[in-house]
């Protein structure tokens, strides 16, 4: 706790010399600094009357201006826990459920690091012999440009991973894919990215590109419990629609897809019914459960539609 308060007290120091140049400043606006740092907000009056108080009493000190944020339930709602850590492990404990394929399409699935891939980084437990990974060339992809080359097959002692450059709205122009058939398609954090009237098209051609008795399955957003956490914007910038569960199950019935099993990352429940973002519920949150409306995070399993559909009438 010592250490963070410390390095907190050097954010704030930073944002005075930015804000002042190095020029001295005095309690009032110290404080001032501090709400904009460790709350994100202005202060409000009834705050800044307080600690003019405590200024002209003379029991004014900058640890105490950190204790008093620090240990506010306003600050702790905010970051009482480090969410994606238990984000990241509800994605590693569900991984670890998702069945055995020979063959794999990762869409979006590259990793900076690990010639793998980001389907085995996350602790996909199983070894597919054939894993292709579709993403963007190398200098373009999200987590940053990759520390080995992807131009070339990779061959382990389980099987060979191929990467495949291209987007996945466009995935239908990338040739070397067309012939290409699999057990499994699986994208990881990544429909959020694709934009809402691209996804049908690229839902189609998953349908089309799963062997018979394949598995589409993916993980995403839950917009219901984002926007309890983020109500003015997604939760990262890059995302172009985040989606409720039922919301993404209608797209998957329109796109001839049938979701057969639903899975919830971090169940909040709590903030589900009150519609209050608080990060101290994180660490009781039940990991991976089967209510995914009340889940900051779900995952779909959908197989294609086994009837013919609806097409529209010349």
């Amino acid at each position: 706790m010592r250490r963070a308060v410390r390095l907190l007290a050097g954010r704030i120091r930073a944002a005075i010399v930015a804000r002042t140049r190095g020029e001295d400043i005095g309690p009032e606006e110290y404080v001032r600094l501090a709400y904009l740092v460790l709350l994100r907000r202005q202060i409000d009056e009834t705050g800044i009357n307080d600690w003019r108080r405590r200024i002209e009493r003379g029991t004014f000190d900058t640890q105490r201006v950190l204790d008093a944020l620090l240990g506010s339930d306003e600050y702790l709602a905010n970051h009482g826990a480090d969410i994606f850590r238990y984000l990241h492990l509800a994605r590693q404990q569900w991984i670890r459920s998702v069945d055995a394929f020979d063959s794999i399409l990762d869409i979006g699935g590259s990793s900076a690091g690990r010639r793998e891939g980001a389907l085995i980084e996350l602790g996909y437990p199983h070894r597919p012999s054939r894993l292709d990974i579709l993403d963007l060339p190398p200098d373009r992809q999200f987590w940053g440009e990759p520390t080995f080359d992807q131009t070339e097959p990779v061959d382990f002692d389980w099987g060979r991973v191929t990467y495949f450059h291209g987007s996945a709205e466009d995935v239908a122009n990338v040739a070397a894919l067309q012939a290409r058939r699999y057990e499994c398609v699986f994208m990881g954090q990544a429909i959020e990215h694709i934009l809402p009237e691209k996804l049908p098209a690229l839902l189609g051609w998953i349908r089309a590109h799963l062997l018979p008795g394949g598995r589409f399955i993916m993980d995403t957003p839950n917009r219901a419990i984002t926007k309890i956490h983020s109500p003015h914007a997604y939760i990262n910038a890059d995302h172009k629609l985040e989606y409720t569960p039922a919301q993404l199950e209608d797209v998957f019935n329109a796109a001839g897809f049938s979701v057969v099993r639903r899975t919830g990352l971090v169940h909040l429940p709590q903030m589900a019914r009150s519609g209050i973002f608080d990060a101290r519920w994180f660490p009781q949150a039940t990991l991976v459960h089967d209510d995914a409306d009340a889940s900051y995070l779900f995952a779909f399993e959908a197989i294609p539609e086994t009837k013919t559909l609806d097409t529209p009438t010349p």
